[in-house]
């Protein structure tokens, strides 16, 4: 009778076989180690050796199979009928003594040091003598030392020796820093070509526009008597209705270089013209307006009243504080959104309803005040989107949920009522995604009646009108509710029962609420936000208590984390929004030093102000790092 073998027997077979492979494996590379030691001690000794390489006088010994073996160039060389086939001495040309030395030593033990002092010379001769294996090794080093002071001489290194890899790596690295990279010597030394090339370039990430425009501008003064002659060509490549309005005015127009040429002062009318456009008429404008990548810092802001340290940004990055100065009071149910720099919190109230909406620049650090909803309110939400911010529901003080919508334009800084939402509602959720507004969830009314809500509805800016979507598995208000990768989360919150755990995402496309992880702490308000594939949830309330740590949600593994350091923020009733705060620590570019050359010490820089983003993040959802 045959026996079946078993599942178990059949993976002890595999796993026993996969040894004896793992020790083959070694006992081969540890034989041919010995070998090929062996004739690295014959070649030192000069036995057997039938080929000798002559570099700057210096005679190194070699054997033509081994070095035909691990070279493509020696092999070619040695069995084709080249003269130096057959002559016992091969002088190499153009190389180091030294550099030879250290490549045909790796020929024979498949070891050398890559550093610094050796890495550039190495390269030159791998690539020549296309020995594969170090070659590779020089860039993977090279890579690694990348910085702002030496990557343009990096990537003209490796387009020079036909090294695509470490081409791009540089190139990317120019892209992504290009802010630090023009503000270097190595930037200004850039030929005419190479400056043009790179000032157009549409990866270049910059705060604005006016960045461009100044690094522009700084190559041309660092030589401004042989380079006069390409200011159209260089600025050309400036998108001047990119540039600030502000800027324009005030340092563009009083700039010499440009005063003094008119197919510039044409551009510079051109930049100012698209600022009286409509959003509409500036799509059609082209390459011109064509935004740049945008660089990014963005931090979560957490606004919780005027007393020290009420207010304060978040640093995904590092787990850092830093304190925000605030003048006003804390409002009570209020909503906050980011749009262009600019944080705007509206609604709540103190003793009554608030009608001012105040507004924080993130960049300048300043405050100032609005006109703000025509219907004030508490227990609204609001979110931003191209530039307009909507507010949705809400409730008058003790009263019932109001199925009120309305829209604030940012650009022309006038409120508008909109097509009422299909469901009264306060205390719920609000985001853009896909340029549609999204509300999830809260309640009919503040008091204890007031029925908590599981429907979700969904705005079209376009048509102005109202869609029902799927209704969440839960219901629930004073969630946590963001976008991330085209899914709605919904975090904890609180239903006719008390406090959620429970968090669940919307499939956009698929119009499906799915569960997911719940959170390991359970609370009646949660107060979160999205930054990349992570959410932060940094304040809640329990009823009894509040969170006592940061928590994050990782959106790609399922997986809740508590940070065992960091506390949570204090005030659980803040509110909340992710910022971009990228240019909030930078010099104006305006107020640029001059280049440290006699030729540019001789002209006299312009005088400056202040300049403005020209983009924003959405506020519940961060895609990029500065």
């Amino acid at each position: 009778m045959e026996r079946m073998a078993s599942p178990s027997s059949d993976k002890t077979v595999g796993s026993k076989k996969k040894n004896e492979k793992k020790i083959a494996s070694k006992e081969e590379y540890r034989l041919l180690s010995n070998i090929m030691g062996v004739m690295n001690n014959l070649r030192k000794q000069g036995i057997l050796c039938d080929v000798i390489l002559v570099v700057q006088g210096k005679h190194i010994l070699a054997h033509r199979v081994v070095l035909a073996a691990a070279s493509h160039f020696f092999n070619l060389m040695f069995t084709t009928n080249m003269m130096e086939a057959t002559n016992h001495e091969v002088e190499l040309g153009g190389a180091e003594p030294e550099i030879i030395e250290l490549l045909v030593e790796f020929v024979y033990t498949a070891r050398i040091s890559v550093n610094s002092n050796n890495v550039q010379s190495l390269l030159n001769a791998a690539n020549q003598y296309q020995i594969e294996p170090v070659k590779k090794m020089c860039v993977d080093f090279l890579k690694e030392q990348v910085d702002a002071t030496n990557c343009l001489g990096i990537s003209a290194l490796a387009e020079c020796l036909n090294c695509p890899e470490l081409k791009t790596a540089a190139d990317e690295f120019i892209y992504q820093h290009f802010t630090d990279v023009y503000k270097l010597d190595e930037f200004l030394q850039l030929d005419v070509k190479q400056v043009t090339h790179l000032l157009h370039q549409d990866t270049l990430t910059v705060r604005a526009e006016d960045q461009i425009y100044d690094a522009a501008v700084r190559w041309l003064k660092y030589d401004v008597m042989n380079r006069q002659q390409y200011i159209v060509d260089i600025l050309s490549k400036v998108r001047f209705p990119l540039v600030s309005k502000n800027f324009l005015s005030k340092t563009v127009q009083a700039e010499p270089l440009i005063q003094d040429n008119p197919e510039c002062l044409k551009m510079v009318i051109c930049g100012m013209r698209y600022h009286l456009l409509s959003p509409e008429d500036r799509e059609e404008l082209g390459e011109s307006s064509r935004p740049r990548r945008k660089k990014h810092d963005f931090r979560i802001a957490l606004f919780g009243g005027s007393q020290p340290q009420s207010c304060r940004y978040f640093n995904p990055k590092d787990y850092s504080w830093t304190d925000i100065r605030c003048p006003f009071e804390k409002r009570r149910d209020a909503a906050a959104v980011f749009w262009d720099n600019v944080v705007y919190i509206l609604g709540g109230s103190q003793l009554f309803p608030i009608k001012r909406m105040d507004c924080y620049n993130v960049v300048k650090d300043s405050w100032y005040s609005k006109l703000g909803p025509p219907n004030p309110r508490d227990s609204l939400a609001a979110c931003a989107s191209k530039g307009k911010i909507y507010t949705s529901g809400g409730s008058e003080v003790g009263s019932s949920a109001l199925n009120l919508f309305e829209c604030y334009d940012t650009r022309t800084e006038t409120w508008q009522n909109k097509s009422s939402m299909l469901q009264p509602r306060c205390s719920h959720g609000s985001v853009e995604a896909n340029g549609l507004i999204y509300v999830c969830g809260g309640s009919l009314g503040n008091n204890v009646s007031g029925r908590v809500l599981n429907n979700c509805e969904v705005y079209d800016p376009n048509t102005e009108e109202w869609r029902v979507l799927c209704g969440m598995r839960e219901a629930r208000k004073n969630h946590g509710l963001v976008v991330v990768n085209s899914r709605i989360y919904a975090v904890g919150g609180q239903n006719g029962l008390g406090g959620l755990d429970s968090v669940e995402y919307y499939e956009i496309g698929s119009n499906e609420w799915k569960m997911a992880s719940p959170m390991p702490w359970r609370g009646v308000t949660v107060k979160c936000a999205a930054v990349g594939s992570v959410i932060y949830v940094l304040a809640g309330f329990q009823g009894v208590g509040r969170l006592g740590h940061i928590m994050e949600y990782h959106t790609e593994t399922d997986k809740w984390v508590t940070s065992s350091k960091e506390r949570a923020f204090p005030v659980t009733s803040c509110l909340i929004c992710v910022v971009d705060t990228c240019g909030a620590n930078e010099e104006d570019v305006s107020s640029f030093h001059e280049p440290s050359s006699s030729t540019a010490a001789a002209t006299a820089a312009t005088a400056s102000s202040s300049s403005s983003s020209s983009s924003s993040s959405s506020a519940s959802a961060g895609h990029g790092q500065c």
